[in-house]
């Protein structure tokens, strides 16, 4: 049976026949980085002072990658503002992609992330509403700490039939992150002292587990928007471990400047490889 008191997430109440209890406050952007959206889509001694939020939102349009030819599929757009969960000041962000046209026939995904964090960046709750092709399941995770230890509830949930398809409680003696706070936390990145191949690792839920996320700083370079700009970027590597491999789950290019401003993504996402360039 689905324990009603982890589904926090506005829309995710709704969706579930449920009422929400929080309060939406002031819109602004959260120019954060996004990670493996989909599938992982996951340095805090580096991380001493947070980027502040930049009063704006972020859009991008979606392109499958079809060797050296890109496709254009859809959109993107990351979005937050402040709320209260539980009494806490929190930040609540979203994050969705969307694709539309001749895309849906190569790769349909209708997919949306949520997170409330704290403005230092620990998570509160998040959730993920993964639907792709005939996939259509609902993630949350419910974060607490007990005693010097960093939990997570972990639910899955097939909404389609609106049964419970996972559930664990997992522990950890630091900070576990989700997408989001991961995606906060990499913004942060200070590579004035940092060569390419400085690497930190973080714990992240996915799904039902909590693996390990490995950001790698692999130097800068100079990106093309689709606003016409150039900017010069800090590409930052997102990569985890399956099956006795590792692989690349993400690579994102920021802005070198404070903002840390994601321009282009490129993303493994099932069969298919994503780009979401800033527009």
């Amino acid at each position: 049976m689905v324990d009603t008191r982890d589904l926090k997430s506005l829309d995710l109440y709704r969706l579930c026949g449920f009422e929400s209890r929080f309060e939406h406050r002031s819109t602004l952007a959260f120019p954060t980085m996004a990670g493996r959206i989909l599938k992982s889509l996951s340095l805090a001694a580096i991380l001493a002072v947070c980027t502040p939020l930049a009063a704006q939102n972020i859009s991008y349009n979606l392109y499958i990658g079809l060797g050296p030819l890109k496709v254009n599929a859809g959109q993107a757009s990351l979005s937050s503002s402040y709320a209260d969960y539980d009494g806490r000041a929190a930040v609540y962000t979203v994050l969705s992609m969307t694709t539309d046209g001749g895309a849906d026939r190569i790769y349909q995904l209708r997919d949306t992330i949520e997170s409330y964090n704290t403005p230092s960046g620990e998570s509160l709750f998040y959730s993920k509403r993964v639907h792709e092709g005939s996939k259509n399941n609902l993630e949350t995770a419910v974060f607490s700490q007990d005693q010097g230890h960093f939990i997570v509830n972990l639910h899955t949930i097939d909404v389609n039939t609106l049964k419970e398809t996972g559930r664990s409680t997992q522990w950890r003696d630091e900070r576990i992150y989700d997408m989001l706070s991961m995606l906060q936390f990499a913004r942060g990145i200070d590579t004035s002292d940092k060569e390419p191949g400085y690497t930190e690792s973080l714990p992240m839920v996915n799904g039902d587990m909590v693996v390990q996320q490995y950001l790698v700083y692999e130097g800068n370079r100079k990106v093309k928007a689709d606003d016409g700009n150039s900017y010069d970027c800090l590409v930052i590597s997102v990569r985890d471990w399956k099956y006795e491999k590792e692989r690349e789950t993400l690579k994102a290019y920021v802005t070198a400047d404070r903002a840390h401003k994601p321009v282009q993504l490129d993303i493994a996402v099932g069969p298919a490889s994503l780009k979401a360039i800033m527009k």
